[in-house]
């Protein structure tokens, strides 16, 4: 038996999810390979960040999502302590799921991010993202989903791919020709190996071992209130746990400041009942053995064959970016893979892909590298006498505070989700202006070519982020609505989709800087002007790969 569809995805995580679902609402052929039957049955990446969060926005999944994550009235919370029911060191907190809704008088001023988006951090296991994502991609006409198969090998004739797969249940072996194939599968991607590409940069350099439990008793135990993480600084037990349900469900990721120790030789009772401080009753549901990396492939396509997620890059878990750059990744690829398709793309807009995010990906992978090895440097100065109930304990305990104090101008890393654009892309028209400030933790809202477009609210109550999605839009102010329907007819007559939109409110338009600025499907500014530009034809032609 030989199947055929235009785009072969394999890897049913939230990568490989988010991309054939974005292929399937642009109503184009896609098929989805995944050995698992079920989601992960480890939580793994847990917090989703602002700019994913916009994403799923536009497929309305915001409210099933907010209603898996942890509780909507609690803060998003950091709690550093020695041991968990021992001393606390300081806590950060960001706004809950609540407060970024609702929206408070004064909670802009006190959480600056609310401005630049309509998120926040949402925490929520894999575990608990995965099912709402499959329940919307099984919605989907053009999407047809193999869960239980195994993918096998795969030949390139050029034109097209033949792929083999297997029913891991019947055993029974079929092929799937497809036009694209996306690896979607994961760190060891046996796809990427078989395209003989080898990761790039820093590499694995630190065992880690995390373990997923149940325990009921886990909050009353410590007495510290729900957090989303709690790092623990106890020189023997550095590490941190993480909230999953907010309820029963945690993890606990034991650091290794020793690359010698090996994982294998960690008992969980003696390493849980140690963090904590004292025992506690728990069930172990998962042990995963895993290392820091910060490792990005050198090749993200090989002919039509692409690579995505954590088969392209591989991050610490420091910022919580890894699993977000991957949801980027698939929605960058996605529109340009439908235009394609779809006539209107060409040679050289696949190409872009590389182009554009694998600069993010060495970005924020170099960001969570640093995050880490400066967790790691604060610990490793944390002496053995930091529990002493004693005035000289007390001492160190504040100057571990100071040390945290600098340390943790990582976890406000709105601007390592939002922040990032495509400079030097094939795709987009730079407009000669300086790059805006790419800070960590600061999001310069801009619409400097290759930026994400700004987000605003509208008079109605919707985002201007509610404008992008399909196809390219051209945002205008009133006054130059005669050039912006000038170039509507020249792009819609070249068969490109486009709409135009336009705001009254001054805020808005200040915020666009000047009065035409073309988006992409993706949502990142393609070209800005104040005039029309000398040829129109060859703005058409770079922005959708045909020059």
């Amino acid at each position: 038996m030989q199947l055929e569809t235009e785009v072969l995805v394999v890897g049913g995580g939230p990568v490989g999810l988010t991309l054939a679902s974005d292929l399937a609402k642009r109503e184009q052929s896609t098929i989805l390979i995944e050995s698992r039957k079920g989601p992960t049955t480890h939580p793994k990446a847990t917090l989703l960040g602002a700019r994913s969060m916009e994403y799923f926005r536009r497929w309305g999944l915001d409210d099933a999502i907010y209603a898996r994550a942890l509780p909507p009235e609690v803060n998003y919370s950091i709690i550093f302590c020695t041991r968990l029911s021992g001393y606390e060191i300081d806590r950060f907190s960001s706004p809950s799921i609540n407060e970024v809704r609702n929206r408070p008088p004064g909670a802009e001023k006190r959480w600056p991010e609310l401005a630049w988006s309509p998120y926040g951090k949402t925490q929520i296991g894999q575990v608990d993202l995965e099912p709402v994502l499959l329940e919307f991609a099984r919605s989907l006409e053009s999407l047809d989903m193999f869960h239980g198969h195994k993918f096998l090998s795969f030949q390139d004739h050029g034109d097209h791919i033949i792929s083999s797969v297997e029913n891991l249940k019947s055993k029974k072996k079929y092929k799937i020709s497809s036009k694209y194939l996306v690896a979607c599968d994961g760190g060891s991607s046996s796809i990427r190996k078989s395209l003989g590409i080898k990761m790039g940069g820093r590499g694995p350099w630190r065992s880690n071992i995390s373990f997923y439990f149940k325990s009921p008793d886990f909050l009353e135990m410590h007495g510290k209130g729900l957090g989303n993480l709690y790092f623990i600084f106890a020189p023997d037990s550095f590490g941190v746990f993480t909230a999953i349900d907010g309820k029963e469900l945690w993890s606990y990721q034991l650091y290794f400041l020793d690359p010698t120790r090996k994982t294998l030789e960690i008992d969980p009772k003696e390493t849980l009942y140690r963090a904590m401080g004292q025992p506690f009753k728990f069930k172990i549901l998962a042990t995963t053995h895993w290392q820091h990396h910060q490792s990005v492939a050198p090749d993200w396509r090989q002919g039509n064959i692409f690579l995505a997620g954590d088969a392209a890059h591989l991050f610490a878990p420091t910022g919580g970016v890894g699993m977000n750059t991957g949801i980027a990744d698939a929605c960058d690829l996605s529109w340009k893979l439908d235009a394609t398709l779809s006539g209107w793309g060409g040679g050289k807009l696949l190409n872009s892909y590389e182009a554009e995010r694998r600069p993010v990906a060495w970005r924020n992978s170099q960001r969570s590298m640093t995050n880490s090895d400066t967790i790691d440097f604060v610990m490793s100065q944390v002496p053995d006498r930091i529990e002493d109930e004693s005035l000289a304990g007390e001492k160190l305990r504040r100057q571990l505070k100071e040390n945290i104090r600098w340390m943790a101008r990582q976890f406000n890393s709105a601007g390592s989700h939002l922040g990032h654009r495509y400079i030097s892309s094939p795709i987009i028209l730079p407009d000669g202006t300086p790059e805006p400030p790419d800070d960590l933790s600061i999001v310069t809202q801009s619409t400097w070519p290759g930026s994400r477009a700004p987000h605003a609210w509208l008079e109605d109550g919707s985002s201007t982020l509610d404008w992008f999605g399909i196809g390219f839009i051209l945002f205008h102010t009133p006054e130059k609505s005669k050039i912006a329907e000038l170039l509507e007819t020249a792009f819609i007559n070249q068969k490109i989709p486009i709409s135009l939109r336009t705001s009254n409110l001054s805020s808005v338009q200040n915020l666009y800087e000047l009065p035409l600025v073309l988006i992409r499907p993706d949502g990142h500014v393609a070209w800005r002007g104040d005039s029309l530009p000398e040829n129109i034809t060859n703005l058409m032609l770079q922005v959708t790969g045909r020059s």
